[in-house]
């Protein structure tokens, strides 16, 4: 599990890498931590999560994902998913994330 940021202007891209799980909570919270300082901040306005390189995510990550994505949005920002594999998808289609967040696969 890992990620990486790339910054261009206010939009940020966080590369996130392996499985997304549980025993990775530290990560997940220094993550949502990270963002939600940098969007409080008012440094950046658009957050996307690329999902290339992520082979399988439980329900804690979903959670740091809406903690996120609440965040961004009550600052006025963009939420974007992107690149999420068909395993994550069904994950996201059975809690209808596309309902709150855009997501580009």
């Amino acid at each position: 599990m890992g990620f990486e940021f790339q910054r261009k202007d206010d939009d940020l891209v966080v590369n996130l890498t392996g499985v997304l799980t549980f025993h990775h909570h530290k990560e997940g919270e220094h993550l949502v931590k990270q963002i939600t300082t940098m969007v409080d901040k008012g440094e950046i306005k658009i957050v996307r999560l690329n999902f290339e390189n992520v082979t399988r995510m439980d329900s804690h990550w979903l959670g740091v994902l809406i903690r996120i994505l609440r965040r961004v949005r009550d600052k006025g920002g963009t939420f974007i998913v992107e690149k999420p594999n068909q395993d994550l998808m069904k994950l996201f289609d059975i809690v209808e994330l596309g309902r709150i967040a855009e997501i580009r696969t």
